[in-house]
């Protein structure tokens, strides 16, 4: 049962506020909002989402350590946020095209998570690599179309 929890709640909520986001980010952008300005009102949704968690997880640490690799976890995805907001606003690029795109951010993500963490020992690197052969012919197709 732990697994099927992990796959919902880590996987199956996040791919479905991902995708909704980015046609609220289209939306926003097609009102008139500037990259800079999505960023910045994003960040102040996630700060009080985050203040919210720390409230229903009754957490009293603040990260100590785990403070420098969210910084940079937040700068990379507000690079990847502001990059799309960007596409989106000055090259008018269409959310069809560009999220298969970005999905091949998982197979960077695997890669990492395969060097840094080991965790080619805890799931089965040939299943990995097949789903890694879907995703890129995926994104190649909807490139190209």
């Amino acid at each position: 049962m732990d697994r099927l929890w992990i796959v919902v709640i880590g996987g199956l909520i996040p791919a479905f506020a991902f995708g909704t986001a980015a046609i609220f980010q289209k939306g926003a952008v097609q009102a008139g909002m500037g990259a800079g300005s999505y960023l910045a009102f994003m960040g102040l949704a996630m700060l009080v989402c985050g203040l919210l968690l720390r409230l229903l997880m009754s957490e009293t640490g603040w990260g100590g350590a785990g403070i420098p690799l969210v910084l940079v976890a937040g700068l990379l995805f507000a690079i990847a946020s502001g990059a799309i907001a960007f596409a989106m606003q000055r090259l008018n690029a269409p959310v069809s095209l560009i999220a298969p795109i970005t999905v091949i951010s998982t197979l960077v993500t695997v890669v990492l998570s395969f060097v840094v963490f080991r965790e080619y020992e805890t799931v089965s690197p040939i299943k990995v690599l097949g789903g890694a052969l879907l995703v890129v012919a995926g994104a190649a197709l909807v490139a190209t179309s």
